[in-house]
Parts: structure tokens; C-alpha cells; sequence
């Protein structure tokens, strides 16, 4: 019998900032998610087997007391026997909890002294040097004259970290890169230490906000992108596999001036684009765990029809999550009914499939734009039959997506 099909059943514990895509991915495996995170949305909830909410806020990250307490409740609840942990975003800054965890738990996907290379600007630029794989010019002082350059927090992951060279105060936290104008695309990727199979292309956009210029968008596949580009780009996942030992699914992103490939980062783990890629013949985290205790990768990429395309909603003002809305089976990461959610923080993920990119792409913008004036539409309502009454304040348990003293949810991103 195939090592995956004895594997059909068990348990997965998931860690990760918002865990709803990963879960969705255990489920399409056959597994049985167990969910650690900072929502524990309401699909998230239905999705899952059991599902803890990690107190605190995402500015703190994860902390680790928090994560042992909720991944040891979540063993206890296993259904079945329990394979070990996945892990999403969260842990790039802090790669000494992957450590810690793999201590007490299996932990299937990289380890910590492997995130820790990935995760060092000197270690990772230091080695696409010796590799001969180009990037954009990169710095751990600040720059002199900072026009035309970002900063970057050191084990940052998505792009509201990114900002201005000059509006960076943490220095000590922080690297500098030459900013690129071109288009951003990432190689979602699996691999087994020594060999790397590159899935598929997705492009990304963003949406940006004040003060978060490179904050997240959206992304949609295919890329469309020359063969001798998405070559140079294969070749550089297959060299950095080897030099840093990367196993299972993990995601590179690049960004093409002109034809020429740059590798700003390599994402160690799932990452953000696992909605885009889903419905292949083989679910990717079975492929994920093929990889990561067997070895075996697939010959070749997922063969995907048509397009695919998932976006952020952002908050255009400080909204209350209605009590009544219902949500379209497109929408994803669902906040809870009554939730309140400041102005530009992500409400939810919408999701689209189209016959190409471009429409793809449009029916997401379509979607947003369904889904604020649903909320529109029940906020005067609401008015309209309550004019006198306060909101009531949110359940206990409920994380609130404010800029202070709740969790703002995240951009779930690479």
C-alpha cells in the first residue's frame, strides 16, 4: 500500500497566522486539521476537526507559551493518529519555536536552522552570490542616499513590512534593497533536500494603503510567462533547494525586469498561493508530505484547467462584521458575525476561476466590490432599524481586527 494512501485519516496539527488555507488543503488529503491560529475564522472553525485561537495580536507574533499550550490541547483532541505539525506563516522571525516544536511534535517541513538561513539576509544573499543567482542590489546598512530603496524586517513575511528606506526606525531589525519597478511573480515549488520540482507560476499585485505601499493584493495563475524566463527561474529553485536543503512545498518570488528574473525571497513553507493552485489530481499537501518523509517529488507540474485568482478585501472604514450577512461560497477566511474590523484591515479572502488570467483576475475585483456593499447594505439596515441602540461589543473570544489592543488580521501572504 502507498505510504500516502496509510497516511489517509490521520491527524494534522496546523500552526501557522491564519490557518484556514492549509486546513482546507489537509482536508482535500484526507487528513484531519487540528488548527492553531490568530482567527480561528468561522469556516476556518468549520473546516477544521478542532481549532484554538492563539491569544495576542499579530505586531507581537507568536508567542511561544501561547503556541505550546494550544498545539498540546489540539493533541488531546486528535480523531485519529496524529502525523505531526505543518506549519504556515509566523515562525520566519522566530525560527527557535520550529526547534522547540519539533522537540515534542514531528515536524513536517523544514527545520528551524533551515528557516534560520533562509530567513538571514547575510546567509541568503551571501549564498545566491557563491550561486550566481541574481537579485536586486541588497544592504544590512542603511543606505546613504535611501531614494530608491526599502527596508525589510529581518524574517518578515508579506509586504506591509516593506517600506520607504527612510520611514525605517529599527535598524538593527532590518535590510535594505534597491527597489525594482517590475512585475511580481512567484514559483510555487516542491522539493525533497536535493531536488526541486518547480508546481507552477502565479502573478501578484498589490493593494496599497498609507504608509503600506507593497501591502498584498491578490494573485492569479498562470503567469504567462517566456519559457526561457520560467527556465532561469526553475534553475534558480533547483540551486537553492540544494544549497539550503529545502523540503516540501515552498514558494520563491521573484521580480522580472523586463525578461531577467530577480529573487527577492524564498518562502520555506506553503505559502499564500495554496487557494490558486488547489483541485490538481493529487492534493498538494499529500504531495507536500510525499516530499517531506519520502523524498518523492512528481516529474512534472500541476496540470491545472483554466485560471484561478484569490484576493484581499481591505476595510475602506472601521466596519462591524453584520450579524445576518450571509457569505457567498467564494469568500474565505470569514471573520465572526459581530466582529469589528478597522479601517484597512482585511475583512476576508475572495476566490475566483475563469477560462484566463485576465477574467480571472476581474471576477475577483468584482467579488470585493460584492462583498463591501453586502456589509454597506446590512450597516443600513441595521441604522435604519436600530438608530437609537450602540453596536453591541463582540463576543468573548472574538478577535477584533483594530489597529490597537485586538488582532488585526493579517496578510496572508507566501
Amino acid at each position: 500500500m502507498p505510504r500516502s494512501s496509510r497516511r489517509s485519516g490521520g491527524s494534522v496539527l496546523i500552526a501557522a497566522i491564519s490557518g484556514r488555507a492549509l486546513a482546507r488543503a489537509a482536508v482535500d488529503a484526507g487528513l484531519r486539521p487540528l488548527v492553531a491560529d490568530f482567527f480561528a475564522d468561522t469556516d476556518t472553525q468549520a473546516i477544521a476537526h478542532a481549532c484554538r485561537k492563539l491569544p495576542g495580536d499579530i505586531g507581537r507574533g507568536m508567542q511561544w507559551p501561547a503556541v505550546a499550550r494550544a498545539l498540546q490541547a489540539l493533541t488531546k483532541a486528535a480523531p485519529s493518529p496524529l502525523l505531526g505539525v505543518v506549519y504556515g506563516s509566523g515562525f520566519e522571525d522566530r525560527p527557535k519555536f520550529l526547534a522547540r516544536i519539533a522537540k515534542r511534535w514531528p515536524l513536517l517541513g523544514n527545520d528551524a536552522a533551515t528557516v534560520a538561513r533562509i530567513k538571514s539576509p547575510e546567509s541568503f544573499f551571501g549564498t545566491l552570490d557563491r550561486l550566481g543567482i541574481a537579485y536586486p542590489p541588497t544592504m544590512t546598512a542603511r543606505p546613504v542616499n535611501g531614494a530608491g530603496w526599502v527596508a525589510k524586517r529581518r524574517g518578515g513575511a508579506g509586504g506591509s513590512h516593506v517600506v520607504p528606506s527612510r520611514l525605517q526606525r529599527d535598524a538593527v531589525n532590518a535590510y535594505y534593497q534597491a527597489l525594482v519597478e517590475g512585475r511580481a511573480v512567484s514559483a510555487l515549488f516542491l522539493a525533497n533536500g536535493r531536488r526541486s520540482v518547480v508546481l507552477g507560476f502565479s502573478e501578484q499585485w498589490t493593494a496599497p494603503a498609507p504608509r503600506r505601499l507593497w501591502r498584498y493584493g491578490g494573485a492569479v495563475r498562470p503567469a504567462s510567462l517566456p519559457e526561457s524566463t520560467e527556465a532561469a527561474m526553475a534553475r534558480a529553485v533547483a540551486l537553492a533547494t540544494r544549497a539550503f536543503g529545502i523540503k516540501g512545498l515552498a514558494s520563491a518570488d521573484f521580480v522580472l525586469k523586463g525578461n531577467e528574473a530577480l529573487l527577492l525571497e524564498v518562502n520555506p513553507r506553503p505559502g499564500a498561493t495554496l487557494d490558486v493552485f488547489a483541485g490538481a489530481a493529487k492534493p498538494l499537501l499529500d504531495l507536500h508530505l510525499d516530499a517531506v518523509l519520502d523524498g518523492k517529488l512528481p516529474r512534472t507540474g500541476l496540470k491545472l484547467k483554466g485560471a484561478a485568482a484569490a484576493a484581499i478585501v481591505y476595510a475602506p472604514r472601521s466596519v462591524i462584521v453584520p450579524r445576518n450577512m450571509t457569505w457567498p461560497d467564494w469568500a474565505a477566511d470569514i471573520p465572526k458575525p459581530g466582529e469589528r474590523i478597522d479601517k484597512q484591515r482585511p475583512i476576508c479572502t475572495v476566490l475566483a476561476r475563469a477560462g484566463t488570467k485576465g477574467r480571472a483576475k476581474r471576477l475577483v475585483e468584482t467579488r470585493k466590490s460584492i462583498v463591501l456593499a453586502k456589509i454597506q447594505k446590512a450597516e443600513q439596515g441595521k441604522h435604519r432599524g436600530q438608530k437609537d441602540k450602540r453596536e453591541p461589543n463582540t463576543p468573548n473570544g472574538t478577535p477584533e481586527r483594530q489597529r490597537q489592543g485586538g488582532t488585526a488580521r493579517p496578510r496572508p501572504h507566501r
